[in-house]
């Protein structure tokens, strides 16, 4: 059943760490990064958007093609892009470099929204994941005004009391190898992730 929620891929990364095309174009077992979010997501959701820096590259997908409404070219600019132009009140939110984002997780992350969250993330060993997490349309004059600021962390416009966070131990029980976090940074996470492709 497709979820009340955009799917939202930010791809507009610099790709500094892994020289060539777009981490997002290498190919992770039979299909390409893209691809695969591409299939989840349009399974998943009524609407989704990918926010680029350069749009001509991506263009011919089933989807929205974004850029940033405010020139700050960071991750928390792409966010604020996706969310402005979401149909739905609340968005899925992702990197463009996760190979193994996970279905389960993401339909327990939007089914755990509640009436006044901002926010709802899941809380790992290594602390919060921002780009695996579900983001309100309310959270867009909080990202203007961390822009204006010149504050670029994600997590910086948070406010407390309006994030919910979804504990390891359920997250470990939906997606037990936790492989919805893995990103590809790096030629040997590349390498990684083509192994991991393998063995699923």
């Amino acid at each position: 059943m497709e979820l009340d929620c955009t799917g939202v891929i930010l791809a507009g990364g610099k790709n500094s760490r892994l020289p060539g095309k777009k981490k997002t174009f290498h190919r992770v077992g039979d299909t390409s990064i893209l691809e695969k979010l591409c299939a989840l997501f349009s399974k998943l959701f009524k609407e989704t958007i990918i926010v680029v820096n350069e749009p001509e590259e991506f263009m011919g997908l089933d989807m929205m093609v974004a850029t940033d409404i405010i020139p700050a070219r960071c991750v928390l600019a792409g966010l604020h892009a996706g969310l402005f132009y979401t149909s739905y009140p609340y968005a899925y939110v992702t990197a463009c470099d996760i190979p193994f984002a996970s279905e389960a997780v993401i339909r327990h992350l939007v089914d755990r929204v509640r009436t006044g969250d901002h926010v709802v993330i899941p809380r790992t060993d290594d602390g919060l994941e921002p780009l695996s997490a579900v983001y309100s349309k309310e959270c867009i004059p909080l990202i203007e005004d961390s822009l204006k600021n010149n504050i670029f962390m994600i997590k910086k416009f948070y406010k407390k009391k309006h994030v919910r966070e979804v504990p390891v131990s359920v997250l470990k029980r939906l997606d037990p190898d936790m492989g919805f976090i893995f990103n590809v940074n790096t030629p040997s996470d590349l390498e990684k992730a083509r192994q991991m492709a393998v063995k699923q």
